[in-house]
């Protein structure tokens, strides 16, 4: 006799999916299957069990009642199963996070620091995964995010790092030869360095948006550059090839060295932020708990 009387795992799973993401497609997309063989499963799923999980809708779904009381407690089952198996993975391997930022915060805020973290935490493996695009946290591929915005996000413990603030910033030697930079309306007359592209996890913020702010309008008078890197953006500022737009985090650091200047104090302040972020199940690992320990420590030190 079975202990268990279950439907199979596999649509317990696929059912988690579609409940946590509220559409077909989306959970499609997560589990690598067609959108098709997703709803056969739940169709399945609900056939074993004898009854409806889902109100579909024209454009959307609903969970009904019986399919709310299932969610919760797949969800406590599979949150415990990942944190027992988190666990005894770090008891026999090596501790080993992936933290994921994008390409400007990786390179001038991260790698500076690195050092100091593996002086205090050598026994773990550290990847720093640097790239543009979102993650999700919830698929387990990366343990820690460097997150924009506003939160929250579901299913993820976040601690705020820094608030979102933008100003010009040019070289030394760029404003010497423009002393007349002095105000927000003197920007149009400049060469503008532009962030093209940046993926999807950064904020609105450019030129036009930064200008309008300061109640400045119409057209940058002079050709700007256009670059698809802020690292080659801020390259270009400290060769004196225009100005930037500086995101304090980054270029307070490089103002206090004197290889930026900033012509114009006036800075805006967005309203967004940037945090620290695990999976509500992985935040209490050891490794990542350290990570969190040392981030915000180093926040704090204002290092």
């Amino acid at each position: 006799m079975k202990k268990y009387s279950l439907p199979p795992l596999s649509l317990l799973y696929t059912f988690e999916v579609v409940a946590r993401r509220m559409s077909f497609t989306l959970a499609a997309d997560e589990l690598c299957l067609s959108q098709g063989a997703v709803s056969r499963q739940i169709k399945s799923l609900e056939d074993d069990l004898g009854r409806v999980l889902f109100v579909r809708k024209h454009r959307a779904i609903e969970l009904t009642p019986e399919g709310r009381t299932l969610f919760d407690s797949v969800t406590r089952g599979l949150d415990d199963i990942a944190e027992c198996v988190t666990g005894l993975r770090s008891d026999t391997e090596t501790p080993q996070i992936t933290v994921a930022a994008s390409v400007a915060f990786a390179y001038y805020w991260l790698m500076p620091r690195l050092e100091r973290f593996s002086e205090r935490y050598p026994d773990i493996d550290l990847r720093v995964l640097a790239t543009d695009q979102k993650v999700d946290l919830n698929k387990g591929d990366v343990d820690v995010a460097v997150l924009y915005g506003g939160g929250p996000w579901e299913g993820v413990e976040v601690q705020l790092l820094f608030d979102e603030r933008v100003y010009p910033v040019c070289s030394p030697g760029y404003l010497e030869d423009h002393p007349e930079l002095s105000r927000p309306s003197d920007i149009p007359g400049q060469t503008l360095l532009h962030l093209d592209g940046g993926g999807n996890i950064w904020g609105a913020v450019d030129w036009q948006v930064w200008l309008l702010r300061q109640s400045v309008s119409g057209q940058p008078v002079r050709r700007g550059i256009r670059l698809n890197s802020y690292p080659m953006v801020l390259q270009g500022a400290e060769a004196g090839r225009g100005v930037a737009l500086g995101w304090s985090y980054i270029t307070d650091q490089m103002l206090a060295e004197g290889r930026l200047v900033c012509p114009i104090d006036k800075p805006l302040t967005t309203g967004q932020s940037y945090y620290i972020g695990a999976s509500d199940y992985a935040v209490s690992v050891p490794a990542i708990a350290s990570f969190f320990q040392w981030i915000m420590s180093e926040i704090g030190n204002g290092q």
